[in-house]
């Protein structure tokens, strides 16, 4: 049976009264581990696109609902800026932990894009990011004690870029996870203890 594609020309197309609203634990491990690790996807929903290199407002799809889309590192550029502007790192790093308790997790990051002025300063928007990457306890590999060593998995991100009209000082960026219960909080320094491993 030919597996279901909503993808068209770069951008996801739902039928009319459809919503793809994911919690995080599914946008890990129905998704992000699939496409990492090469395996059949739920449904062919979320395009391929350098997220990073857009303006928010120019990526494909309807930005008034959250956007999802898979995005490789590899040969991407270093910085995360664009033609208007740059994303921010905001708060810190959480872990999402499979509720059938796999050994891989998952790393979400949360980023608010910073457009430039004609004087240069960088002003904050209601333009959020959330990234979420693979990773694996070196405790897994190595037998080591210290559990908040990863190891990054693969190449593949899935980005969540979400516009929300309410000032983000207000509500908070990390208030917009669909199941931050199921997250535990880690350093936002995580990202440099990562060191990257083949998919295979």
């Amino acid at each position: 049976m030919e597996k279901l594609s909503l993808v068209r020309e770069g951008e996801s197309k739902l039928p009319p009264g459809f919503r793809f609203q994911p919690t995080d634990e599914e946008i890990v491990f129905q998704y992000l581990s699939r496409k990492t690790f090469n395996h059949p996807m739920p449904a062919l929903v979320i395009p391929e696109l350098d997220v990073f290199t857009y303006d928010p407002w120019e990526l494909p799809g309807d930005g008034e609902q959250e956007m999802y889309f898979f995005c490789n590192k590899e040969g991407r550029k270093m910085g995360r800026g664009s033609e208007c502007g740059v994303w921010k790192a905001s708060g810190s790093a959480k872990r999402i932990i499979c509720s059938k308790k796999m050994p891989i997790i998952g790393i979400r990051k949360s980023y608010v894009f910073h457009r430039r002025t004609k004087h240069r300063c960088a002003v904050r928007t209601d333009w959020i990011m959330h990234e979420y990457c693979l990773a694996l306890s070196q405790s897994q590999q190595t037998h080591a004690t210290d559990q908040g060593c990863l190891v990054r998995i693969g190449n593949w991100t899935l980005c969540r870029v979400i516009f929300k009209k309410a000032r983000v000082s207000e509500v908070g960026v990390d208030d917009f996870s669909s199941d931050s219960s199921s997250s535990s909080s880690c350093s936002s320094s995580d990202s440099s203890i990562f060191s990257d491993v083949s998919s295979g």
